[in-house]
């Protein structure tokens, strides 16, 4: 029967079969997608590695296990459920082999790393400003066919040198052969090539009495130049490498982005071969933009703790410093991995927190009952500000919605009837981001405060169900923890150019003092209008 089904086909099935076929469809979608990637012949790289690593999204396996779990409950699908079963963990299994193979045809990191350190500390030597130097002189034109789309051949002399360079070095290639293959590479783009700026030669090596023409005697100067400037250039690099050792205990570190698939991880992108802590947090959502390179997807964006190693670590964190406080930190550093896992563990939670304060497994290990902190918020607040209740006279549970997501009352937790009436609402709120503020942390541990910004999922008895910034997968929140839930129409109006936050430390509201309580509120006394009567 399921092969009889195409997209077009408009059939409603049995919660039991239509769970099966749609682990089937996940299933086939995996097994061609691993087909794919052994089929790809290009050079394999880091940044190819994460992209191949991302394919795997969170809470995929959750979801492939909820559908087996509900196609168990027809006896008669249970043969083709257990074979599933089966054909996902052996897709599971040469996915992980097809990633190990392609991180050990990669770039050896230690050398990587070396490699790239001393391709920055060349940056600015005379050998680099020589090699920009013969760039102006054939004024960026190369002499290589011109490729599709293209409409004039382009070469910049340093780039060129210094991609060949840390790809052979990087890949254990020695230094003589590194500078045959540099020399190589440059040749295809200059071998023949004119002379466009003479300003831009050097020092005549030759007589210009044996050449026809001013110009024959600028192309055999530049001929006799190039070569001369890329083995220098070549010569300074090996002279600033220094592989690293890797040789040293490894720390947590806390990635904010993550995965590293956008072409401006590729210097980065390495760190998708280290281990991964605890779960991914929401951290964004990727867009595309000018600077957007073709392999770059959009999306959510997490934040993972991984175990990297030493060195690294300390690497990142100086060249994090470098760049001063206009850029929002990528990296925070934790301590060193101990090799227990229980308390490995800990510590990544605790560092994933920092990047946002609600973990999946705090929804499983909070208590039913409401902590004392919580509740006294309750009250400031529902004193504090107006708590939105069922209508009276028949009003419009989409009127109320409305007031609620342009910031003109709250919802507070309370009992069923509020759960019963936020249910009612969530119809008119689901595309409406709104600001929960809330207890984080976990039970029997220090927490914290935290406003929490998304699209309202589901409503459940217990818990609610968050969208992060209305594009994450939902983050399912006990009731218990939560003080309020209120609009935030202008969430996302002060970040033109930075993605909203997610989430923000809430300051809890003061409690009104009892004596002030009781206290006969003061009212605006409204003046009839001239001629008339009061």
């Amino acid at each position: 029967m399921f092969g009889q089904i195409c997209k077009k086909c408009s059939v409603t099935l049995p919660d039991a079969q239509d769970a099966l076929w749609r682990a089937t469809a996940f299933a086939a979608a995996q097994a061609a997608a691993l087909q794919r990637a052994h089929a790809d012949t290009t050079v394999r790289t880091w940044l190819g590695y994460a992209r191949y690593t991302a394919q795997q999204q969170p809470g995929e396996e959750e979801q492939f296990d909820t559908w087996l779990k509900r196609a168990r409950t027809d006896r008669k699908l249970a043969k083709d459920t257990r074979t599933l079963s089966e054909a996902r963990k052996h897709l599971a299994a040469d996915f992980a082999e097809f990633l190990a193979s392609y991180a050990a045809d990669c770039p050896e990191v230690d050398a990587y790393n070396g490699a790239q350190d001393a391709v920055h500390r060349t940056a600015g030597s005379q050998e680099r400003r020589e090699l920009d130097e013969v760039t102006a002189a054939v004024a960026g034109k190369s002499t290589r066919p011109r490729q599709r789309y293209e409409l004039q051949p382009k070469v910049d002399v340093w780039p060129l040198v210094s991609g060949v360079w840390l790809a052979a070095r990087s890949r254990g290639i020695g230094a003589a052969q590194t500078a045959g293959l540099v020399q190589d590479a440059v040749s295809r783009e200059l071998a023949g090539a004119r002379v466009v700026d003479v300003t831009r030669l050097p020092a005549p090596q030759t007589p210009g009495e044996g050449h026809e023409s001013p110009s024959a005697w600028s192309d055999a100067e530049l001929a006799l130049w190039w070569p001369r400037a890329v083995a220098d250039a070549c010569a300074r690099l090996e002279a600033q490498f220094e592989a690293e050792s890797a040789h040293t205990q490894a720390r947590l570190l806390l990635v904010h982005d993550w995965p590293l698939t956008n072409s401006r991880d590729a210097p980065i992108s390495y760190l998708a071969a280290s281990p991964v802590l605890g779960p991914l947090v929401p951290f964004g959502y990727r867009r595309r933009d000018y600077f957007s390179d073709i392999g770059d997807a959009t999306g959510p964006s997490y934040s993972a703790v991984i175990a990297a190693p030493g060195n690294i670590v300390a690497k990142l964190e100086k060249e994090q410093a470098a760049q001063g406080g206009h850029y929002p930190p990528r990296f925070v550093a934790g301590g060193p991995v101990t090799g227990r896992r229980r308390a490995d563990q800990t510590a990544a939670l605790k560092l994933l927190r920092t990047a946002f304060p609600v973990l999946p497994s705090d929804a499983d290990s909070a208590p039913d009952t409401v902590p004392a902190a919580v509740e006294e918020q309750r009250r400031a607040r529902g004193e504090a500000s107006h708590r939105l209740q069922p209508g009276d006279n028949g009003e419009r549970a989409s009127r109320i919605a409305a007031a609620l997501s342009d910031g003109y009352g709250c919802w507070i937790p309370g009992g069923s009837e509020e759960t019963a009436f936020l249910k009612e609402l969530r119809t008119w709120l689901s595309w409406q981001v709104l600001r929960l503020d809330m207890w984080c942390g976990p039970e029997g541990a220090e927490g914290c405060w935290a406003s929490l910004y998304g699209t309202l999922d589901e409503v459940g008895e217990g818990a609610l169900a968050l969208k992060p910034g209305g594009r994450h997968r939902p983050v399912r929140i006990p009731i218990s923890r939560v003080v309020a839930l209120v609009g935030a129409p202008r969430w996302d109006r002060d970040h033109p150019h930075r993605g909203a936050p997610l989430w923000k430390p809430y300051e809890p509201v003061p409690a009104i003092d009892a004596a002030t309580t009781g206290a006969p509120l003061r009212r605006i006394r409204v003046l009839p209008a001239p001629g008339q009567k009061e």
